[in-house]
């Protein structure tokens, strides 16, 4: 398992080498099983074409010391850049505790005029070749979710049969994606989170009996950055989706469909475009939204191997909820900076809201609050008591204006439907109104219950999770 962390970790710094570079590139995992005196062992090869290793980020790695039980601790490094007239060769001695003495510098090769960069690392473990392959195979399907710009990936394995003959099987590859304008990391994220869902989470074919389209998922997303001399720094990235299903059931669905639809959530958490565990900013930034403002309420939030999962307590049948969040530092280095627990809980937080209240504004009755779910329940008979007062007025003029505003010919119009009319009036001012930005009164943003609801919406503001509840009442609709 402690190999398998290695490799995850020198996956992670191949794609900070191929971000600092800002060229197309790639990076390849190799799985090899090789023989050693009757002894088999798996050889693990990763490789990148980024930037050359300033060999800082492998004085740095860490490694349980259990991990050392099947494997000997040592690494093989080749590395170049751009403008070296060389290849150089190390070895890195994982055991040795000293940061500085764990370099062992190899003879270099002459690269004879040729001008590229690179980085490849490669191992040797004891651990079963298809333990790793299933693990390595998981994290690398994480990643492409990202969608990551200049980045290909590849993961190939090669094995003997019983004959002795090798085989070389390509578990995945990715195609180059090209930056533009239109595309940035959190829309490709959107992107790539969206087929996950489509997928069933199990990363094969979009399931068609669930997802012939797109139009039953709902796509909401947040950015927040800190700005350090002018330019964004650390950037936290949001991204929620609700899907829904009103067909499925027992009798014409299969259970990997069911299963899709449970109430549980497990958070996709990625830093530095790379899939992890979740960090505690993102645990106390999640544990701290009052989720009953968008209708929601956690039964539960645990920790389930190195992920976080919630338990929702008052979904709608055959809904889900989805949620990925990436951290990163737009300025990249090898290895990666650290940032403070405060800043990151802060912008996550604000992340996180701002996406929830992006799906409640571009989805009309979608994530309702508590409060406004529950003035819904008066609307019909409110709706009835307004119809009732207008079909029994005895004055002209007020019953042509009052069906004016409401957009009917007075003719001969059904009670029924009048109160239909009058009741869609005051739902949408209910929904209108619980979509106001954040952080104001509630009859700061109310909109008209009759006639035309154009209205000036304030922007948004800071630090509005900080206050008491809205205190609304019916009348204000």
């Amino acid at each position: 398992m402690e190999v398998t962390n290695l490799s995850k970790q020198l996956i992670s710094l191949a794609v900070q080498r191929c971000r600092l570079s800002g060229d197309p590139c790639r990076i390849s995992v190799f799985l090899r099983q090789i023989t050693v005196s009757d002894s088999v062992f798996t050889q693990i090869s990763i490789s990148d074409t980024g930037v050359g290793s300033c060999l800082k980020e492998f004085q740095e790695l860490k490694i349980g010391y259990n991990g050392f039980a099947e494997w000997d601790g040592m690494l093989s490094v080749t590395t170049t850049s751009l403008g070296d007239s060389e290849i150089f060769h190390y070895k890195v001695n994982l055991k040795e505790n000293a940061p500085n003495k764990r370099l062992i510098k190899l003879p270099s090769s002459p690269k004879k005029n040729a001008v590229f960069s690179g980085t490849e690392v490669s191992t040797s473990s004891a651990e079963d070749m298809e333990l790793l392959l299933a693990d390595m195979s998981s994290f690398l399907r994480k990643m492409i979710i990202l969608k990551m710009h200049n980045i290909a990936i590849e993961l190939v394995a090669e094995s003997r049969d019983e004959h002795g003959l090798q085989h070389e099987k390509v578990v995945l590859a990715t195609e180059l994606r090209l930056p533009s304008p239109e595309s940035s990391n959190v829309l490709q994220l959107a992107s790539g989170l969206e087929d996950y869902v489509c997928k069933h989470r199990n990363f094969n074919e979009k399931c068609q009996s669930c997802f012939s389209s797109r139009d039953n998922l709902k796509v909401g997303n947040g950015q927040a950055c800190r700005q350090k001399h002018g330019n964004d720094a650390l950037t936290v990235e949001v991204v929620i989706i609700i899907s829904d299903n009103e067909l499925l059931g027992p009798s014409n669905s299969s259970p990997s469909c069911l299963k899709a639809f449970e109430s549980k959530t497990e958070v996709l958490y990625y830093r530095e475009f790379s899939p992890c565990s979740v960090h505690q900013s993102a645990v106390k930034a999640l544990g701290s939204i009052k989720w009953n403002k968008y209708g929601l309420t956690p039964r539960s939030i645990s920790d389930e191997e190195n992920s976080l999962v919630f338990e929702w307590e008052n979904l709608p049948p055959n809904t889900h909820i989805d949620i990925a969040l990436h951290c990163y530092d737009k300025q990249v280095t090898v290895p990666p900076l650290r940032q403070g627990i405060q800043l990151e809980t802060k912008l996550v937080k604000e992340a996180i809201s701002l996406a929830l209240d992006d799906l409640k504004e571009r989805y009309t009755g979608a994530l309702l609050s508590d409060h406004a779910l529950k003035i819904h329940n008066y609307a019909p008979d409110l709706a009835r008591s307004i119809s009732g007062l207008i079909l029994s007025s005895n004055d002209p003029n007020f019953r042509d204006e009052c069906f004016s505003l409401l957009g009917m010919q007075i003719g001969n119009v059904e009670g029924e439907l009048l109160e239909k009319c009058i009741k869609g009036k005051i739902i949408s001012a209910i929904d209108m109104n619980d979509r106001k930005p954040p952080g104001l009164g509630c009859k700061a943003a109310v909109p008209f219950l009759f006639g035309d609801d154009h209205f000036q919406e304030p922007e948004y503001m800071d630090e509005y999770d900080e206050g008491e509840e809205d205190s609304c009442n019916l009348m204000d609709f």
